[in-house]
């Protein structure tokens, strides 16, 4: 169950985003809110059905894991660009100046969550028992 703590930062990320920009209703605000912990603990449930069902010596272990991990990937990554996206918006806007830095810094922090999501996803919860 410890595995699963290196999803806290990609959700620190997402609800900080969320919580910053001011563009979006509250409604959309705590629907963003729910739905990323609604999906950790479908992937969760899900994972760990997936452990107690197969041996980690079986090949149907390692697809069905494969495959989850693969779409629960998909599913955190798409809207946590939306919602970073939306946040990088409100900061610009009230932000006056060069922005050619902050432009750099936001497609830099971009790649990485890019990164540690697939890192995260990938290999160490997609090879892990």
């Amino acid at each position: 169950m410890l595995e699963y703590f290196v999803l806290l930062p990609l959700m620190v990320v997402v609800f900080y985003s969320l919580y910053m920009t001011a563009l979006l209703p509250n409604f959309i605000t705590y629907l963003g809110y729910g739905y990323f912990l609604v999906l950790t603990v479908v992937f969760v449930v899900l994972r760990e059905r997936i452990k107690s069902t197969y041996g980690f010596e079986s090949v149907d272990y390692w697809e069905k894991n494969a495959a989850l991990v693969d779409t629960v990937l998909w599913f955190y990554l798409i809207p946590g660009f939306a919602v970073i996206i939306f946040a990088l918006i409100y900061w610009f806007k009230g932000k006056e100046g060069k922005s050619n830095k902050r432009i750099i810094a936001s497609v830099i922090g971009l790649i990485l969550f890019f990164l540690y999501n697939w890192a995260i996803f990938e290999l160490f919860l997609g090879y892990s028992r």
